[in-house]
């Protein structure tokens, strides 16, 4: 996600690191998913998966790091964290970062990468690569390694695999795959436990957005991470996520039977254009109104979110996706 408020205070002081939220209240649902207590005097927590693979956390940004026999590679270098994301790897290693992978260019996921030791190779798919060329950011520094399809990075008896499926979140998006510990990363698409973040996380393109659920599915996994919330997810937390987005694609379909046309007629106006504004929020309460008692007992936050992913979701029917029939004209 992007400019959220936590993030534009990170734009301003990118260095500072982020008070943890552990303070604040927990929603019911993320309760019943047991998530991790956060250290209230170290601001984050670190956790180790299996076999070297860590979880690093801070409650609301997470990602991961890999020890290897002679370095760590370190994905996803968090402004949230910062400096404290380096001290999190001194407490399990001495070894230095020796890469760095970024999963896509958003400032909220990589922007402490300045941070990191200036000789570790950085890694990113291309569009990345190339998005980053363009913002001129020192704080995310440019890669010194591309690739199109598919990396992997191997370091002594450790694997990455990094994939690009195509568009999903941003361009540039990757999976981020760990075979030996069963273990995918894929930012800012399934928050596991919780509804996702207004306008689907902000996705770039809601059909690849849809399909990164089917493609995550694709890995044989039982560790999920999705760069946010409280805890780690599992398969079945994907598997929620598809569902939910499935059934709210539909849902989107049917509320889109009452077109614009016909609602003008219904609502006659001189002001067209205000008038469409309120055919969507029409739209959208109705969409609200029937996903909400299915999901606010399975997914955290569903009260705070929904309404944006509906409306994300009617609108990405209309201008992104195609339909089972055509729809009235805007």
């Amino acid at each position: 996600m992007t400019l959220t408020w936590h993030v534009a205070l990170l734009l301003t002081v990118p260095q500072l690191g982020w008070a943890s939220p552990a303070t604040a209240a927990t929603p019911s649902v993320s309760q019943s998913n047991n998530a991790p207590e956060i250290p209230r005097d170290k601001g984050y927590l670190v956790k180790q998966i299996r076999d070297g693979l860590y979880w690093v956390t801070d409650g609301a940004y997470g990602t991961i790091f890999l020890v290897y026999a002679k370095g760590v590679i370190a994905v996803d270098p968090l402004p949230t964290l910062g400096p404290r994301y380096l001290k999190a790897i001194s407490e399990v290693t001495d070894k230095p970062v020796t890469h760095v992978v970024y999963s896509h260019e958003h400032t909220d996921h990589i922007g402490a990468a300045d941070l990191f030791p200036k000789n570790a190779i950085v890694i990113a798919q291309k569009e990345t690569a190339e998005i980053l060329a363009r913002r001129k950011d020192p704080r995310r520094p440019l890669p010194k390694v591309t690739f199109d399809k598919s990396y992997t990075l191997k370091a002594g008896e450790q694997t990455l695999v990094l994939e690009y499926k195509g568009i999903n979140h941003e361009l540039g998006n990757i999976f981020i795959y760990a075979p030996r510990q069963k273990v995918l990363m894929l930012v800012d698409v399934v928050y596991p436990g919780f509804m996702p973040y207004k306008n689907l996380g902000i996705a770039e393109d809601v059909q690849g957005y849809i399909r990164a659920h089917a493609d995550a599915l694709t890995y044989d996994f039982d560790v999920f991470v999705g760069g946010h919330v409280s805890r780690l997810g599992t398969r079945k937390d994907v598997e929620t996520a598809a569902q939910f987005v499935d059934e709210l694609r539909s849902t989107a379909v049917s509320v889109l039977g009452l077109d614009f046309p016909s609602y003008i007629k219904a609502h006659p106006a001189s002001d067209k254009w205000n008038l469409h504004n309120e055919y969507e929020k029409e739209l959208t309460e109705k969409c609200y109104a029937e996903l909400l008692p299915r999901w606010a007992s399975r997914l955290a936050d569903s009260e705070t979110y929904l309404r944006d992913n509906c409306w994300a979701m009617i609108e990405a029917q209309v201008v992104q996706l195609a339909l089972p029939e055509r729809l009235g004209n805007r």
